[in-house]
């Protein structure tokens, strides 16, 4: 493959954020957090002329940070769009100034080739539930700067047990924006509970709570038991149904053309595995350390050296197999059985 096959790009331009929620890697993983951002000029040394970026997608997003809080977001965003790509901003909404966010609104009305996904879980008394240390009052200024200015956008909402009373006012809220309104379902959402501590004034005084935030019933993801299932074998790999999972395997990158690049410039298959080397998940470490340092780091490589690489030219898709030795359950855990695992977004009309 090289960058002529890759036709989506997600981007984590920080490690760094403005929340703490309950669920997300760098709130359960303080210890072995690094702080690292991308800066412009490191996005143009990667994305050097219109053959990387015209026509491409690249997802602001990220496994780690919000792209908010990366100070040049919008000067990289600007540069893309300059030579012909699409930008899309994942998003709690609640950083940076309005003149910030009116300057990316009128940068997605000028261009149209920018939107930004407002990731707002509830209302004015639940958002902050999961969204630990966001402020609403700041969210809602913000995406009203960034509609204001003729941005295009979408509230995306995960429905929580604590916050479902909450969705027709944001569904409203959206709508007067000139926002779509989506609702996300996340298999991890299905699967875990999530604690949150909150802060709220009670007789006068502020004092803390304990949250428990829960998925059930029809706001579980519909597919949890598909996953019950291939965690089942994911234990005990049973050779008779090996070949039709193994076949079921949709991967981001040899299948779909995406690549994924880390806040510290590596590069990875797809977020999943970036997820994966973070928290060194089945020895994913050791298991890649034969390549040597920064065999996948793009601050003295190119995109397309990347790969090039034995990895992730050949061994990737070989590795699904449970018997190799670099192999990850990862994978066949995210994206076997057509990617069963992954969020489902529905939009509403």
């Amino acid at each position: 493959m090289n960058i002529d096959n890759i036709k989506k790009i997600e981007l984590e331009i920080t490690s760094n954020c403005n929340a703490a929620c309950p669920g997300c890697a760098r709130t359960q993983n303080p210890d072995i957090l690094k702080i690292h951002s991308i800066t412009l000029d490191d996005i143009k040394r990667i994305f050097p002329n219109s053959k990387y970026i015209k026509g491409k997608q690249f997802k602001f997003c990220g496994v780690l940070g919000d792209p908010a809080f990366n100070s040049e977001c919008v000067d990289m965003v600007e540069y893309l769009t300059s030579f012909g790509g699409y930008c899309q901003l994942s998003t709690n909404g609640g950083i940076q100034t309005a003149d910030w966010w009116s300057r990316l609104g009128a940068l997605s009305n000028r261009t149209r080739k920018v939107d930004v996904v407002f990731c707002v879980d509830g209302y004015k008394e639940t958002n902050h539930i999961y969204r630990v240390n966001t402020v609403f009052d700041v969210i809602e200024r913000n995406m009203d700067s960034y509609a204001r200015a003729g941005g295009t956008g979408t509230w995306m909402f995960i429905i929580f047990d604590h916050n479902e009373y909450e969705l027709p006012l944001a569904e409203n809220h959206a709508k007067s924006l000139g926002f779509k309104f989506a609702t996300r379902t996340g298999m991890r959402n299905s699967i875990h509970d999530w604690t949150a501590i909150v802060r709220k004034k009670t007789e006068g005084r502020m004092v803390k709570e304990q949250v428990i935030i829960t998925t059930t019933g029809e706001k579980e993801h519909s597919k949890k038991q598909e996953i019950v299932e291939l965690q089942k074998f994911i234990d005990n790999p049973k050779q008779e149904q090996k070949q039709e999972i193994l076949n079921s395997i949709v991967c981001k990158l040899i299948h779909e053309g995406e690549i994924f690049i880390a806040a510290d410039q590596t590069m990875w298959p797809c977020c999943f595995l970036w997820d994966s080397y973070f928290k060194n998940k089945e020895n994913i470490r050791e298991k890649l350390e034969e390549y040597g340092q920064d065999w996948n780091c793009l601050t003295d490589k190119s995109i397309n050296d990347v790969l090039q690489n034995n990895w992730f030219d050949e061994v990737l898709a070989l590795s699904w197999d449970p018997i190799h030795n670099k192999h990850l359950d990862r994978c066949i855990r995210t994206c076997a059985k057509n990617k069963a695992y992954q969020n489902e977004i529905k939009f509403t009309k």
